[in-house]
């Protein structure tokens, strides 16, 4: 069971936060979105066109998953000029918050004074995974609302599957919650409850090099595979595209070990005072 006054508590807390990003990443999508009727228009398309089947800059944006073919459909448009960004911002905020929120106590000073009162370790680490899992379920939301109605703004004569949006929307959503996990577990490795910051971001930023390095580099394409943005499945325009079992195990699964890894470990973590 959580812990109803620290769940209310906590919400409250990262209230102006969550807005915050919700507000950045909908400003995002729109802005980006709004570009695709001026790529349509016939002389841009052919000058964006010449550029993506450059030889020189052509192996490069195929790592980006940038394409003609895939820029003339505005799904196509949105999963490759889009959707990337958002994933990283969705990261950031994930990683971010949950690297703060069991951390937060010990940094400030206030963990002798929640951990007196008559709730249990458990509680608190269940109470505060809830506060976590809400953030990043109604940043998502936002991200699913503004990015459908964007699709359905720009699309013009352009046809999109919904399906599709929906699988690629639901991968993105599985790979911010793994990071999440990941900063909870790393935050509590850290003295004192510093901030891991510098190391969050570097995680990601690590970990999105390594998979475009994989994609543009043949001979790297299994050391790619230490990254989970790899395992994102982009090819949103494929008849077969779906949800593959495999991927969605692999991102539930290492999200599972982290946050069991959390819990023990704050079970048994010298909090200071």
């Amino acid at each position: 069971m959580i812990n109803a006054n620290i769940y209310t508590k906590e919400l409250k807390r990262y209230r102006n936060s969550l807005i915050g990003w919700s507000i950045s990443v909908a400003v995002f999508i729109l802005l980006g979105m709004a570009f695709y009727p001026l790529l349509m228009q016939e002389d841009m398309f052919k000058q964006i066109s010449a550029f993506l089947e450059n030889p020189f800059m052509k192996n490069m944006m195929t790592a980006f998953g940038a394409s003609a073919d895939m820029w003339t459909n505005v799904l196509g448009f949105y999963s490759t000029r889009n959707a990337m960004f958002i994933m990283l911002l969705g990261s950031f905020f994930s990683i971010l918050l949950a690297g703060k929120i069991l951390a937060r106590e010990e940094q400030e000073k206030t963990a002798e004074f929640l951990l007196t009162k008559p709730v249990t370790r458990l509680e608190v680490v269940r109470s505060k995974l809830a506060v976590y899992l809400t953030n990043l379920i109604l940043l998502n939301i936002v991200i699913f609302t503004i990015g459908l109605l964007s699709l359905e703004i720009f699309k013009g004569d352009s046809r999109y599957s919904f399906k599709a949006f929906f699988i690629h929307w639901f991968y993105a959503l599985l790979l911010m919650l793994t990071f999440g996990a990941i900063g909870l577990f790393l935050s509590l490795l850290i003295k004192r409850g510093r901030p891991i910051i510098s190391l969050s971001i570097g995680i990601i930023v690590g970990a999105y090099f390594i998979d475009i390095l994989s994609r543009v580099t043949p001979s790297a394409d299994k050391f790619g595979y230490l990254s989970p943005f790899k395992f994102i499945d982009t090819g949103v325009l494929r008849p077969d595209y779906a949800l593959v079992g495999w991927r969605v195990f692999y991102f539930l699964g290492l999200s599972l070990v982290f946050i069991v890894l959390t819990f023990v470990r704050y079970k048994k973590k010298d909090i200071l005072v």
